[in-house]
């Protein structure tokens, strides 16, 4: 290679290390996690010298997933192994001037019947099917490859295609490959479509769910079911992530792929994983990473299987209130306004609102009440209490009292007045002088009994 070329070369690949020397992955600066994610390093830090590395990509790509794991899922292009210099893989796109264009689209499409014409293209595409894997999950070439496919030639289109399709996971969980994965899916090519759903189903390695806890591979799975959301194949989607629900709904990545379902495919569609949610409602409703994905879902779950997952959790919310998670998903049901199940909530807790306020969480949930059309069961209790006093000395019951004076006063003049009037009625009142208890002596419109200091 003249040193024309090679400069040229560099320029179009100016991220990449320069050196004389097989490259083994163990060294190399790309960061694997879960697909090609690294930063390349740049010519600045690196020596310079007159050839290009040989990379062994199988090898790179084989020797790790997640933090340097080995990824079982990785299907080997065939010959399952090359040792081609880096150049022989973009060469291509080097000297083609459409390509190189910093938005290769738009170049084609000013242009594109000459782009069309050049029968090197496919010639090229053709000798290097194996290799189309590999330069899919480069950023320049990633971006080459989907103004490809933006020409809608279908002989380029099918070869990219079958380039790819053997090594679907690696390009869906690759931070680069995974665009080309999504301009693939919006073609809504039927017979395309259904192999990647046969590679992705027929198969014992659970792909999808492994691609929905990944970072990138989540977005290309929820490309996937906006894609097909009108399509019996959504369906198969459906399927392999309600078998996987409770690791999904319990995993930061994975349960915003089940939400994708619940806010673009219908009730039909989604009885799976609604069977799912209402049986394990619990188990989620009281997990540390669960309870946040389930107030989710309570929200956007739709029709009559809604009602039957409140009501699933109007059963436990006596346990559910006064534990450390599950009071939220309380207070979220609460947050629906929905009188029936407000009623039911607010009725099942009578003779547990003052220890409920005492508490933490508990306290937030009884603000809810108090907020809510079940104000008067919360409000009776305390009536019926001795230990209002207690309860507006405490660090947290004294913001539910507050809570309950302003709001009853906004319901019923009547229920303050006799509210106001329990308080004042009793006999250690004058412990609320000072700490917590002078915001309530305030909302009474008390004077403040003065202290005893004899």
């Amino acid at each position: 290679m003249d040193s024309a070329s090679l400069e040229t070369l560099q320029n179009s690949f100016g991220n990449l290390s320069v050196n004389n020397v097989n490259m083994p992955s163990s060294s190399s600066s790309l960061t694997l996690s879960g697909s090609l994610t690294g930063v390349l390093p740049s010519l600045e830090s690196s020596d310079r010298v007159s050839t290009l590395p040989c990379f062994n990509f199988t090898e790179i790509l084989r020797g790790g997933y997640g933090f340097e794991e080995p990824n079982p899922y990785f299907l080997a292009p065939t010959p399952p192994t090359w040792k081609d210099p880096l150049q022989n893989h973009v060469s291509f796109f080097s000297e083609n001037p459409f390509l190189l264009h910093p938005y290769p689209d738009q170049a084609i499409a000013a242009d594109e019947n000459l782009l069309r014409n050049d029968e090197s293209l496919v010639g090229f595409l053709q000798n290097n099917r194996d290799k189309i894997i590999t330069l899919a999950m480069l950023e320049d070439c990633s971006k080459h490859l989907q103004a490809l496919i933006l020409m809608k030639d279908p002989r380029i289109t099918k070869l990219i295609f079958e380039g790819v399709i053997d090594n679907i996971f690696q390009l869906m969980t690759s931070q680069y490959g995974r665009y080309l994965f999504q301009k693939l899916v919006e073609l809504k090519d039927k017979d395309m479509l259904q192999r990647i759903m046969d590679k992705l189903t027929l198969s014992d390695r659970n792909i999808i769910y492994h691609a929905s806890i990944d970072r990138y591979g989540s977005y290309s799975v929820k490309k996937l079911i906006k894609v097909l959301q009108k399509s019996p194949l959504v369906s198969e989607v459906v399927k392999a992530l309600a078998n996987s629900f409770w690791d999904l709904m319990i995993n930061q990545t994975g349960q915003y792929v089940i939400l994708e379902c619940l806010d673009i495919l219908d009730s039909q569609r989604n009885d799976l994983l609604y069977i799912e949610a209402i049986d394990k409602n619990l188990k989620l409703a009281t997990d540390e990473r669960g309870f946040g994905a389930l107030n989710s879902l309570i929200v956007q779950i739709k029709g009559p299987q809604r009602d039957q997952l409140l009501e699933e959790i109007c059963k436990q919310v006596v346990f559910l209130s006064q534990h450390p998670a599950g009071n939220f998903v309380v207070q979220c049901v609460l947050g629906l306004q929905n009188p029936a199940i407000i009623h039911k909530i607010c009725y099942q807790l009578r003779g547990y609102y003052v220890k409920l306020s005492m508490q933490k969480g508990g306290s937030h949930l009884v603000e809810k009440c108090l907020k809510s059309s079940g104000l008067v069961h919360v409000v009776q209790e305390f009536l019926q209490s001795n230990q209002l006093v207690q309860l507006a000395k405490d660090r947290y019951g004294n913001y539910v009292l507050q809570t309950a004076l302003k709001e009853v006063k906004k319901a019923s003049n009547s229920l303050h007045e006799s509210l106001v009037m329990k308080l004042r009625s009793c006999h250690n009142l004058r412990d609320l002088n000072h700490g917590y208890g002078r915001n309530i002596l305030s909302l009474m419109a008390a004077p403040i009994v003065p202290l005893n200091r004899a």
